[in-house]
């Protein structure tokens, strides 16, 4: 009966590493590669708390250098297609339920019909732990680019615009979320 019970213990033992673990990545976007399928250009990325540690000796800016001290991981996804409709749009919504299925908040939709120049869609998900934000998702669709940034750790909105240009997160422009062109 102890040898039952003690073979029971170190099986539970030996599975909760690989749960710890299951819940620590679930900010990282599964299935990238069914979006990125047909890129002509493509950039993915993820930088875990050791190599954020690292980066952000080379850092500067003080307020940049405080904000990632308080991050656990950046994952960054950057494709871009030779022309509009290269992309399945249904890949790129299971990433988005994906965030949903995982308890994250869909915090903003920004999506211009009228634009013909701007036809792209701007998702903002958040993940909250009590009242903290403890992880944010910027994804940025248009009909020949997909921008995808995850953060995982403390951080605040003000928190978000350090980070702009750093760790292949893109430069925006003003309050808005366009990708500036270089």
């Amino acid at each position: 009966m102890r040898r039952t019970i003690s073979i029971v213990i170190l099986g539970i033992a030996a599975l909760l590493p690989i749960r710890l673990r299951a819940q620590d990545d679930s900010w990282i976007p599964r299935n990238m590669d069914a979006v990125s399928q047909h890129a002509s250009f493509r950039t993915d990325f993820t930088f875990d708390r050791t190599m954020l540690a690292l980066a952000n000796n080379f850092i500067e800016d003080e307020d940049t250098r405080r904000v990632v001290a308080n991050l656990n991981g950046i994952s960054v996804h950057v494709y871009k297609f030779a022309g509009p409709g290269l992309y399945n749009p249904a890949s790129l919504e299971a990433v988005r339920q994906q965030y949903h299925d995982r308890g994250w908040k869909h915090l903003v939709t920004s999506q211009s019909a009228r634009d013909p120049y701007n036809q792209g869609r701007t998702d903002v998900f958040i993940r909250f732990e009590h009242a903290n934000v403890e992880g944010a998702v910027i994804m940025l669709a248009s009909p020949t680019n997909i921008n995808l940034i995850a953060i995982n750790g403390t951080l605040s909105p003000l928190d978000l615009l350090h980070l702009r240009g750093h760790f292949g997160i893109p430069r925006f422009s003003g309050d808005h979320l366009t990708e500036q062109n270089p």
